[in-house]
């Protein structure tokens, strides 16, 4: 491509690992193409924004950034979730050269083409859909590959937004997704993350499973660790013997990241989610029967409408005899076009209120289950540079912890020498 046609392409990413791998498959696209990304908005022809709108706070952050980016005197391109969540708010946000979402990514470079033509107010929604393991990537990381194995979901939860940008479960063909794991190893990558909306629902719709796909890419040569992604209880049910089957391999981290939600069961129903209290016990016993080391994530929110003082009590319950190595908190908040919008609302205060204490418990219980760390010895992989020279890595079960001196890319012997709130601090084993 002629010099004075490429265009210098900025791209600014807020969400979910499989938003930050539509990045990548969106950069790969226009490299591909001859245009060529860069790092910050001053050296740009264009921007793409590719937005999240996963709760309210998000959903808002991204309409001010939007509003920001319309005053920078550049063609700003939307996409992600947020236009098919709230189209007429995007719109509103500013006059943008185009907006795209989730669904019409792949055509990225006609678009990007068009704007650099002079085109304006470029709107384009749909798309064909398509197999994105078959699409090139740009990779943001050396060392981890995100590979997305689907789009979409078979859950209908009442306050789930996510849905509605991104519609109903589509499993990628496993070959698609077994060619795209063979390259990134081929291209030196050490770390696959396999991740979807919720990847235990992974080949329902194509009579295949997450388990089968497990197994076809560990049997794969190479060294490499295996991270899945967010899986939802009650499509874990179903698969839940072959699931730790398969997950009984030194190539698959033993993470385990589980949404409860609510530690009630009549706000579960409420929320739509297709799972009990004790269907999540039930899950969480049986891979910390077959996984001593198991690292559990789990979801909640705070403040679901009509949730009463003792049902939250129950939530505190559950979250203190499973005890989460990480727990994710989101303050309830109505989201446009769903069912849990119309519900009665709690007041803001309570739900804060609500919020601080889960806060503290859960901050607790993940620093009491790092101290218990302190003095573990094995393997990690590193896998980014973390703040100050130092450098991430990964334990065997996907628990972060901080070296002083590494290589990217490298399995390290280590010591846990110290726990923090968050993270563990680790030294090398000679």
């Amino acid at each position: 491509m002629h010099k004075k046609l490429m265009m210098h392409v900025y791209c600014e990413t807020y969400g979910c690992t499989a938003n930050r791998g539509d990045s990548e498959l969106m950069l790969g696209i226009l490299s591909k193409r001859g245009h060529s990304p860069v790092r910050g908005l001053k050296e740009a022809d264009v921007v793409i924004v590719n937005t999240c709108a996963v709760k309210g706070t998000t959903y808002r952050k991204m309409l001010k950034r939007l509003q920001e980016l319309n005053r920078v005197g550049k063609p700003v391109i939307v996409t992600g979730c947020l236009p098919m969540i709230d189209f007429n708010s995007t719109r509103k946000a500013g006059s943008f050269a185009a907006v795209l979402s989730c669904r019409s990514l792949t055509q990225i470079g006609d678009i990007v083409e068009r704007v650099r033509d002079g085109e304006t107010g470029i709107e384009l929604l749909d798309g064909e859909k398509v197999e994105k393991p078959c699409f090139p990537k740009l990779r943001s990381s050396a060392v981890s590959a995100i590979v997305q194995i689907g789009e979409g979901c078979l859950s209908a939860c009442t306050f789930c937004s996510v849905k509605l940008a991104r519609g109903g479960l589509r499993s990628f063909k496993p070959e698609n997704i077994v060619s795209e794991v063979k390259a990134a190893i081929r291209a030196g990558h050490r770390e696959i993350l396999l991740t979807s909306q919720d990847t235990a629902a992974y080949g329902r719709d194509i009579s295949s499973s997450l388990p089968e796909l497990i197994h076809s890419l560990t049997t794969l040569e190479g060294s490499f660790k295996i991270r899945i992604g967010m899986m939802n209880p009650a499509h874990v049910r179903p698969i839940l013997p072959r699931l730790l089957k398969a997950y009984d391999n030194e190539k698959v981290y033993k993470f385990l990241h589980l949404p409860l939600q609510s530690g009630d069961d009549r706000i579960l129903e409420m929320m739509g989610r297709g799972h009990t209290v004790r269907d999540f016990l039930e899950i969480v016993r049986s891979f910390r029967r077959k996984f001593r080391d198991l690292y559990l994530a789990t979801d909640l929110i705070v403040g679901f409408p009509t949730e009463t003082e003792e049902e939250f009590e129950r939530t505190i319950e559950v979250i203190k005899r499973v005890k989460p190595d990480k727990t994710n908190i989101s303050r309830f908040s109505p989201m446009p076009g769903t069912p849990a919008a119309g519900m009665p609302q709690l007041e803001g205060r309570e739900i804060a209120r609500r919020s601080r204490i889960l806060s503290e418990i859960c901050r607790r219980i993940t620093y009491e289950r790092n101290i218990e760390y302190v003095g573990w010895r094995g393997e990690a992989l590193v896998t980014e540079r973390g703040w100050k020279g130092r450098y991430v890595t990964r334990l065997p079960n996907y628990k972060l912890a901080i070296l002083e001196e590494a290589r990217l890319g490298e399995l390290v012997e280590v010591r846990i020498v110290d726990a923090k709130p968050t993270y563990l601090m680790a030294e090398r084993v000679s």
